[in-house]
């Protein structure tokens, strides 16, 4: 379950990670009836921009990449520019490009691109193509639950035994990859799963332990950057009239509470 720690939060170097925010719009949109049972990190952003923006205000007119207009890390940043003065579509433009990589050479290949929100490991290739960064989501907007694992309702269910099994691997395999004493053996996993040299694993490795920017500690689901995630649909999409609803509709940690259980067995 080692590579499940690392793969729960970079899925073959593609930038699509299994961010909770998609399960809400399942339920919402899809009507399907999914529930989150974990955790797994902050979402590891950073907002990127081209060399020359010095300030929120130098984005004004600009275009900045996303991945599509209303997904999680959208949302991040037009939050982030609303509470520095620009609004969408009358201060700037997005054009969704795709994921990170795609965001990522989008604007390296063309510098009219101003911005676009970057997770490891393309923030470390940003900042070493001369791209700069103006801060991690997380300082610009607080606590925020981004990846994490959903499930139909009704399979979990059926299966709980076989799902808190499956969290449980998941919890230890979380212990493992942020374990200094795993260190080596972890930026192998990332070198070879990411394609990508030693040093930039060694550095991604660093910043996953973070454990203010990093992947959680046992997988655990934050409450409070789970707010945060609602409380930017609401705001931002207008969603349920603009009022966030109860996080519990889209929770059970009964499964996590479970593999918790037989862990301390």
């Amino acid at each position: 379950m080692i590579w499940v720690a690392l793969g729960n939060n970079f899925h073959e170097k593609t930038g699509r990670p299994f961010a909770v925010d998609n399960a809400v719009a399942m339920v919402e949109l899809a009507k399907e009836d999914v529930v989150i049972v974990t955790g797994g990190d902050s979402s590891m952003n950073e907002f990127i921009v081209q060399p020359e923006v010095r300030s929120f205000a130098d984005l004004k007119g600009h275009t900045l990449l996303v991945d599509a207009p209303n997904t999680a890390y959208a949302l991040q940043l037009k939050k982030i520019l609303l509470m520095n003065g620009l609004k969408e579509g009358v201060d700037y433009k997005i054009y969704p490009i795709g994921g990170t990589g795609q965001r990522l050479r989008g604007m390296r290949d063309n510098k009219s691109y101003k911005g676009a929100m970057l997770n490891l490991p393309f923030v470390l290739d940003a900042k070493a193509a001369g791209l700069k960064s103006m801060g991690r989501a997380t300082d610009l907007i607080g606590p925020y639950q981004a990846n994490g694992t959903f499930v139909l309702r009704r399979w979990g269910g059926a299966n709980r035994e076989l799902l808190e099994r499956y969290i449980a691997g998941l919890i230890e395999g979380t212990r493992w990859a942020l374990s200094p004493a795993n260190k080596d053996a972890a930026v192998k996993i990332l070198a070879e799963r990411l394609k990508v040299g030693t040093d930039t694993a060694a550095q991604t490795w660093q910043l996953m332990t973070d454990p203010k920017f990093g992947i959680a500690k046992d997988a655990r689901f934050d409450m409070e950057g789970f707010r945060n995630v609602l409380a930017l649909r609401a705001e931002i999409e207008g969603s349920w009239g603009g009022r966030a609803p109860s996080p519990d509709r889209y929770l059970d940690l009964s499964y996590y509470e479970g593999a918790m259980k037989r862990l301390a067995r």
